[in-house]
């Protein structure tokens, strides 16, 4: 005959024996991995002594300050190209000038963006091969649709 745990947990709780445990609405503490092997927890515990992190850890932020710097290439080329087209307006016999010289920003622009996803995506494989859970793992990010993305949002002038 098969155990039913649940049942077993909820008439546990009916009778009132999880009532008034120790530790009783405070936060768990789980500074350990009880699926870990004892070396790698001494390793991570030595880690976080001395103030450091396992390298998966350390990659998730310099994934998340990439992304951030992914960001601020094209937030100031789409700030740059703003400033060229109120210029333009204003001096419209410089448009070919101002044009040509925001293409060439924009080209190097968009080089950069290019190189930085690349660097990201290789970030992202090695997090994912040293990341313990799958379920953490990140995506790769499409380098097409991201390069589409950012000529869409910083167009020629």
């Amino acid at each position: 005959m098969p155990i039913n745990v649940n049942k077993q947990i909820e008439e546990a709780m009916e009778r009132g024996e999880f009532a008034n445990l120790p530790g009783e609405g405070k936060p768990l503490k789980l500074d350990t991995n009880p699926f870990l092997t004892p070396q790698a927890r001494m390793a991570n515990r030595l880690l976080k002594e001395n103030g450091f992190a396992p390298r998966w850890v350390e990659l998730q932020k310099e994934i998340k300050q990439e992304k951030a710097q992914l960001e601020r290439v094209l937030i100031n080329l789409k700030t740059r190209r703003k400033r060229l087209a109120a210029i333009i307006r204003q001096y419209p016999h410089r448009r070919e000038a101002i044009s040509r010289t925001f293409e060439h920003e924009r080209a190097r622009g968009i080089a950069q963006y290019s190189e930085k996803l690349e660097n990201l995506n290789q970030k992202i494989q090695r997090v994912n091969l040293l990341m313990p859970t799958r379920n953490r793992q990140y995506a790769l990010i499409n380098r097409t649709e991201a390069l589409g993305r950012f000529q869409k949002a910083c167009p020629s002038l």
